[in-house]
């Protein structure tokens, strides 16, 4: 970011026609001493031409109220607006890439949900089937409860048939 803006400044584009259009353009408003007069605030010597005029008067100094709005090729300054342009595309950018993520994450969570619900509603299923099975083992085990003791019935008449049988063949005579 800031090594393309070094490129640009060094290449000597002006970046004018190019940024003005731009949304992202920031137009700063500097304070900047004329590069002729000296640090310390004060006007330096006058310029005087051949002829002892005047060759440039000292220009007004802006109060610290009123910033005067200076074009950034004048004061060399192109380099930070341009780097802060580029910070404010990337933050953009960044912007858009969370907001997607974000967007993403929401999408992950409502399908979760979605099959937590599956899940539940599986669950209930498998629950009333496994109650249902277990009503009819327990009606089958009630309808099997008296058949032991109809089996010993049987036995014991079965029993006395042959008890009869054997009586009977014993007290008939052999032919």
């Amino acid at each position: 970011m800031q090594a393309a803006a070094f490129k640009d400044k060094h290449r000597g584009e002006t970046g004018g026609s190019k940024d003005a259009c731009d949304p992202e353009y920031e137009n700063i408003t500097l304070t900047c001493r004329d590069r002729n007069q000296p640090k310390g605030g004060h006007p330096g010597p006058l310029k005087r031409g051949p002829a002892g005029h005047l060759a440039s008067l000292p220009q007004p100094q802006p109060s610290p109220g009123h910033p005067q709005t200076v074009p950034r090729s004048r004061c060399g300054c192109r380099g930070p607006s341009r780097a802060s342009a580029e910070m404010s595309r990337e933050m953009l950018s960044l912007k858009r890439e969370l907001s997607n993520i974000s967007n993403s994450a929401l999408e992950c969570q409502e399908e979760q949900r979605k099959g937590w619900i599956k899940v539940q509603r599986h669950i209930q299923e498998v629950t009333s089937s496994i109650v249902t099975v277990q009503n009819q083992v327990k009606a089958a085990d009630q309808r099997l409860k008296p058949v032991p003791t109809d089996i010993t019935q049987i036995k014991q008449n079965t029993q006395k048939i042959l008890e009869a049988l054997e009586k009977k063949s014993n007290t008939q005579p052999a032919k």
